[in-house]
């Protein structure tokens, strides 16, 4: 009897042990009752920064240690904006790798996320740690394969319904990326996928927009759907310190190129989201940097083929106009062209200081492996290529330069409304160009297959840009670029 009551002793004291360990090393606060508090860390258009990520690690590591209940979500648009991302061995990789590394949860699509091609795009996805969704993506006859629209995350007993919607033009009605990458894939605009998703709120006790739409899409998305607790956005790199709120609904959204983490904390009474916050903390602030992501960068970056000094320049290129003047002059030569014409988005950095210029410079002023298109336009078509990307309504570029041209200038005239009504074309020596003649034109293939011209997705391909800025360079010597080549009339 004596050793009977002792082994259930033994027994007891094991189960004690066993549920006390338990409690101590189980640091989720689960929540029978539904009370909980869960915090999501939110990052948008990072853009390939990758040297913030050290200190974006510091932060997320200690707000885990702080809160027990923690989700880590991207709202787009990781990749084109650093060599050492889109010009690694393996395109992108570097991103995903630092991504698992921080612990992502979950993450949406982006426009700038199509960039590397579906090919790419379909191993990098292959290779995350994280779920990637997106609604009103419609890709399950293509190479990508089909992405879910929603994900639900379970949290301490409080079930969260994530939802998905990427920004499309209203005129192409796809993304912002080179229509090259979208081969079997179409896309719906979110106001007429609302209807299919609203019955999700009653699924979760939270339901959550991951957007990459912008703020105005989202404020929109908001006034349409207000069964969304909170919209967590990207695209507009708009950086929202405090949240915005329409019909009911917070949008957040941080800037770009991981500046700063979004915090957005949700506290559940009996599985009843009670409150909603959200905040910004700014990144240069964390003193400590994550020592292993710190090492993990710089295994990134040491690439000697970065360092390579390709030219130089005389002076310091100031302006991105300056920076597009190299980018178009190198197109023009190298292709052999009358003139060339670069877009504003498609220079990603906007100043070079005098001294050597190097390889990774160049991959940073163009990190998205374009070529030039050559193109044959009379100057009434010239025209008509400046004029309707400035009218444009829809463009983000309106009533704005958004073509730099090579060897040359131009001025938009304009009308009492702002309206531009006709451009005046002068060549290196400032004479005004033959309106009977025919000129070989240099464009982008991204500005060649989607801006409104007699010449859309017609022209013959040449060679890589960021090629022909390099050989440029190495045949050019010490180059200057000061002048500016665009011009706006007063009304």
């Amino acid at each position: 009897m004596v050793v009977k009551q002792r082994k259930s002793f033994n027994l007891y004291f094991i189960l004690l042990v066993v549920v006390v360990m338990f409690g101590c090393f189980n640091n989720k606060k689960s929540s029978k009752s539904g009370d909980a508090e869960i915090v999501i860390i939110s990052t948008n258009d990072m853009h390939a920064q990758i040297s913030q990520f050290p200190k974006f690690a510091t932060f997320v590591k200690e707000t885990r240690e702080k809160f027990p209940n923690v989700i880590l979500v991207d709202a787009g648009d990781r990749f084109s904006g650093s060599p050492f991302v889109d010009h690694a061995k393996e395109r992108g990789k570097p991103m995903i790798e630092l991504m698992n590394k921080v612990g992502y949860n979950l993450a949406t699509m982006g426009n700038h996320d199509f960039d590397y091609g579906q090919t790419v795009l379909r191993k990098r996805l292959s290779e995350a740690q994280f779920k990637v969704i997106s609604a009103n993506i419609r890709s399950d006859g293509s190479e990508l394969g089909q992405l879910p629209p929603y994900l639900f995350v379970e949290e301490a007993g409080i079930k969260l319904c994530f939802l998905s919607f990427i920004e499309i033009s209203p005129t192409s009605h796809i993304p912002a990326t080179n229509p090259e990458h979208l081969e079997g894939i179409t896309f719906a605009d979110f106001t007429g996928e609302a209807d299919t998703y609203r019955k999700l709120k009653n699924e979760c006790n939270a339901f959550i927009g991951l957007t990459h739409l912008g703020v105005y899409a989202d404020s929109v998305l908001a006034a349409i759907m207000p069964e969304l607790d909170v919209i967590i956005g990207g695209h507009s790199h708009t950086l929202l310190k405090e949240p915005k709120m329409v019909n009911g609904v917070m949008i957040s959204q941080t800037g770009s190129r991981l500046h700063y983490a979004g915090v957005t904390v949700l506290k559940f009474e009996k599985g009843k989201l009670t409150d909603k916050s959200y905040h910004v903390v700014d990144l240069a602030n964390i003193e400590t940097p994550d020592a292993e992501v710190a090492a993990m960068i710089e295994s990134y970056s040491n690439d000697p083929d970065f360092k390579v000094v390709v030219g130089k320049a005389a002076e310091p290129m100031k302006y991105k106009e300056n920076v597009a003047s190299l980018v178009t002059d190198a197109m023009a030569d190298r292709a052999e062209c009358d003139f060339a014409f670069y877009n504003s988005g498609g220079i990603r950095l906007n100043t070079i200081p005098a001294g050597d210029i190097t390889k990774g410079m160049i991959y940073q002023i163009e990190p998205f492996d374009n070529y030039v298109v050559k193109h044959e336009l009379s100057l009434p078509e010239m025209k008509a290529l400046v004029l309707n990307r400035f009218n444009s309504e829809t463009s983000n570029e309106y009533r704005r330069v958004d073509l730099f041209i090579s060897k040359g200038s131009y001025t938009i005239l304009r009308d009492k409304t702002g309206k531009g009504v006709d451009v005046v074309f002068k060549d290196k020596n400032g004479r005004k160009l033959n309106e009977g003649r025919r000129y070989k034109i240099g464009l982008s293939n991204y500005v060649s297959t989607t801006y409104d011209f007699s010449g859309k997705g017609k022209g013959e391909k040449s060679l890589s840009i960021t090629e022909a800025v390099m050989q440029y360079l190495q045949k050019a010597g010490p180059v200057v670029y000061n002048k500016k080549r665009t011009f706006i009339n007063p009304k």
